[in-house]
């Protein structure tokens, strides 16, 4: 299993822990552990079903590439045009 330093505010410390009352029944390491790391996986898994759902249906997927057409000067106003379209 790897290990990772992920930072967190206090906030996010504050639901992990209640999290981990909820879900393991105490707010140790252990099981602060458990919850990241199963909110890792299931966000992972879920990237994953989103990315292979949308290869089954077709739906439409935007990625935000523009190798072969580089912002210039004279295509800003295309671009422009393009995402802010009514």
């Amino acid at each position: 299993m790897a290990e990772l330093d992920i930072l967190a505010n206090d906030r996010l410390l504050g639901v992990i822990k209640s999290l981990a009352i909820k879900l393991y029944g105490d707010d140790s390491e252990t099981s602060r552990k458990r919850v990241v790391e199963t909110a890792l996986e299931i966000r992972i898994i879920w990237s994953h079903l989103v990315e292979k759902g949308q290869q089954e249906t077709d739906e439409a997927v935007s990625r935000w590439e523009f190798s072969e057409s580089p912002v210039t000067e004279e295509n800003t106003g295309t671009i422009s045009n393009w995402l802010f379209r009514r």
